[in-house]
């Protein structure tokens, strides 16, 4: 059996009911309890905004409750449609799509249909917010699982998986954490990496930014999240509205050089997550091999030798347009 309970604990973790030092650092007072109790509920029963109102108004970043940020991070995962569940089910497949990871463990359902002048139907309240290639498009057959987020929805999405970073940060760097908590942080950075990478391509083949930026119309070209969408985009995006020859390497910055840019400081999130694996269960873990394949996916090298040093090295700019602009030779 691979690592079962480490997997049974993250997942009562991430639906608000472990108790693994749940409580720790809790007060006594019954209206303090009663608060993190009808949030559990409703994070339980996938009310991620109600749990969210409940746990701000308990929520301190100066003495972080381990329980009330594993919850609150819990609803802002859930918001942005991140399903652990769905993350062991595809760590469990024989044959998996590493860059794919993401797309495939993402709870989101497809957007209505877009009526006359409508230039949005999403709703990432109630993350119905994917787009799929039109099946009257000549290259349907080849690219029918091609998958992207209406963008104007995307980032929303991308708000609430920051939002559960900053709170998991928080309380690591507040020592109250456990192994968990770091690899919580890891699926959520990982997520972050693809939504936001997706969106500076969006943004990038955007021709409302790339030609009159005064009249940009952000979110209007959909946001992929698997590798297939970007070699959709890659092979057939030579019309007017958007082009992938518009992507160049500083679509994606700029950064100070001086501290680590979003994608670096996703991938050592993955990375740790690795290692809290590794501290919390030893044996192998389909889970934890998993992340690693995402990260070495990312880095477009091996599993092996791959440190917070390699990270920041190969995750410049110039390497995250690498990591997109490879599809091209698929």
């Amino acid at each position: 059996m691979k690592a079962f309970t480490t997997i049974l604990a993250l997942l009562l973790l991430l639906s608000g009911c472990s108790n693994d030092s749940a409580f720790e650092g809790i007060s006594d007072d019954s209206g303090r309890k009663a608060v993190i109790e009808e949030a559990a509920i409703a994070l339980d029963d996938l009310d991620y905004t109600s749990a969210i109102n409940l746990l701000t108004e308990i929520y301190t970043t100066t003495s972080p409750d381990p329980r009330v940020s594993r919850l609150l991070s819990s609803a802002y995962m859930g918001k942005a449609g991140v399903d652990f569940v769905n993350l062991i089910f595809f760590a469990g497949l024989e044959e998996r799509e590493n860059f794919d990871m993401v797309a495939e463990i993402l709870d989101l359902y497809p957007a209505p249909e877009l009526e006359d002048d409508d230039t949005s139907k999403c709703d990432a309240e109630s993350r119905t917010v994917l787009v799929f290639v039109d099946e009257y498009d000549r290259n349907y057959d080849l690219y029918k699982d091609a998958l992207f987020i209406d963008g104007y929805c995307a980032g929303e999405l991308i708000e609430n998986l920051e939002s559960a970073q900053y709170i998991l940060d928080i309380l690591i760097r507040a020592n109250r954490h456990s192994d968990d908590d770091e690899i919580q942080l890891g699926v959520a950075s990982a997520a972050h990496f693809i939504l936001f990478t997706g969106n500076r391509v969006a943004d990038a083949m955007n021709y409302t930014l790339t030609q009159d930026p005064e009249n940009w119309d952000p979110g209007m070209i959909p946001v992929p999240i698997n590798k297939t969408a970007y070699q959709y985009y890659i092979n057939y995006s030579s019309g007017i509205l958007y082009r992938w020859s518009s992507v160049d390497e500083s679509d994606f910055g700029p950064y100070d050089p001086q501290s680590l840019n979003p994608y670096q400081e996703d991938l050592i999130n993955v990375l740790n997550a690795i290692r809290a694996f590794d501290r919390a269960a030893p044996e192998q873990n389909d889970v934890r091999d998993t992340l690693e394949d995402f990260l070495a996916f990312a880095l477009m090298m091996p599993t092996t030798g791959i440190d917070e040093n390699t990270i920041v090295s190969i995750m410049t700019t110039s390497g995250v347009y690498d990591l997109v602009n490879s599809f091209s030779a698929e």
